[in-house]
This record gives structure tokens, sequence and C-alpha cells, in this order.
């Protein structure tokens, strides 16, 4: 395993502080998938959204549906 040696204790956690997902800079995945449609990738989007509905019916299921 690799050991980091040379950056300051600590550098790690806050370089993660900083991360953009820290900062709410999140796209929902509607907001995504309508970019994707708007620059022609029309069919990548249908599929990942086919996918994404069939991964939510299997947590559903997996789940008893008990939310």
């Amino acid at each position: 395993m690799p050991v980091d040696n040379e950056s300051p204790p600590g550098a790690w956690k806050a370089e993660m502080e900083r991360m953009p997902w820290r900062h709410s800079q999140q796209v929902k995945v509607e907001e995504a998938l309508a970019s994707m449609r708007k620059a022609g990738l029309k069919l990548e989007a249908s599929v990942l959204a086919q996918e994404i509905s069939v991964l939510k019916a299997e947590l559903e299921a997996l789940r008893g549906d008990r939310r």
C-alpha cells in the first residue's frame, strides 16, 4: 500500500472538503439525461433511463416496497 509521506497531516481531508459535490453542485439524473438528449445522445440517454427504471424496480422488490 502506498504511503504519502510528503503531504502535511490532514491534507486529504481538506482536499475532500473542497470537492465540488460538497457545495451542492450535483446534477439530478433527469437533468443529466436531458442534457445528453440535447447533445444528440438520445439513444444513450434512453438506454440509461431504462436501466435506471429496472434498477429502481429491483430495489423496490428487494426492499419489499417498505418505504
